[in-house]
């Protein structure tokens, strides 16, 4: 890249560092360049063959400085490092962000900080959408809104996909290989980004697509609240993502929380929250019941049985992380 003819165009006094690759500078060229003056002085800890040999020029020129490539190899240097990799490896291992992996992009300090606060919710909302939908999905669509927007969220769609992929590979998916198992799978990941806040300073939209049908799920972080998800399907809710849920579709009519509530209690299943959406009165809704243990399929069939009743999910995100 740096011959005669380039050092012929240069500035005289200039100085020449190369700590990149050998060979870059032709180093013979480079000698008369210091000779003639054009260069008033050199630092390499590269060379075109390496290691130079004993008598190579540049080791005893008295305008050219030179290091081993392996110059960084400090004891301190390798301390660090030492140091770095045990945090990583400690995070990792203890199911906390990470910053740096083998096979993943490295995320910016800034941007993790900003986003490590979704990690669990994205994940949480990824799970809760996979457990809405029995067929086989061909998209999942994630639309960050609000400040969100602002910042680069690879990161944070990789933990969306591993909770939704959680639930077919278990143990076996985690944000390193996530995008790359939902590629196997033939699922296509589509992004989308908005200003617009919708009412929130942020909020997460995780929609899947079978090709005849959609689900959606939408999750936001509230002061004072934590995780929240705000809308299931269109429906406006307001309910804390853990624990043992049931996503129960019904008819809006009077009667139906009473009677749902007798047949559960008659089970020896207590109710710790719930929370009703509609669109319109009498027509359709959602009910999400936060319940204290998980709901036998007996249990869900009886549900299934009281009028008015048109579907019954249970969605468990007991084991999906914090």
């Amino acid at each position: 890249m740096i011959s005669r003819p380039q050092f012929a165009k240069m500035k005289k006094g200039v100085r020449i560092i190369n700590c990149a690759r050998g060979g870059i500078i032709d180093e013979q060229a480079l000698l008369e360049a210091l000779d003639a003056g054009i260069v008033a002085g050199a630092a390499f800890d590269v060379f075109e063959e390496e290691p130079p040999a004993a008598d190579h020029p540049f080791l005893h020129h008295p305008k050219i400085i030179v290091t081993p490539h392996l110059g960084a190899s400090t004891i301190e240097a390798q301390e660090n490092v030492a140091v770095d990799v045990s945090e990583e490896v400690l995070h990792i291992l203890r199911g906390e962000p990470f910053k740096n992996a083998v096979n993943m992009p490295p995320v910016a300090p800034d941007v993790l900080k900003r986003l490590q606060p979704y990690f669990a919710l994205g994940e949480k909302l990824g799970s809760f959408v996979a457990q809405m939908n029995e067929q086989p999905i061909k998209q999942i669509a994630i639309d960050f809104s609000g400040e969100l927007a602002e910042v680069d969220t690879s990161q944070l769609v990789r933990y969306i996909v591993k909770g939704f992929l959680s639930r077919h590979f278990a143990d076996e998916v985690n944000v390193v290989n996530s995008l790359h198992l939902a590629k196997t799978r033939d699922v296509q990941i589509v992004r989308q980004k908005s200003t617009t806040t919708k009412g929130f300073t942020n909020l997460i939209t995780v929609s899947v697509n079978t090709g005849s049908e959609e689900r959606m799920v939408a999750g936001t972080l509230l002061n004072g609240y934590g995780a929240r998800v705000v809308d299931i399907n269109r429906y406006p809710v307001d309910i804390a993502p853990e624990g043992n849920l049931l996503l129960i579709s019904h008819r809006d009519r009077p009667g139906i929380i009473g009677r749902l509530g007798t047949l559960l209690g008659n089970n020896d299943i207590n109710i710790a929250t719930m929370q009703v959406g509609r669109r319109e009165f009498g027509g359709d809704a959602i009910m999400v019941l936060a319940v204290d243990k998980p709901v036998p399929q007996s249990v869900r069939d009886e549900i299934l049985q009281l009028a008015d009743i048109h579907q019954v999910r249970e969605i468990n995100l007991a084991d999906v992380p914090r």
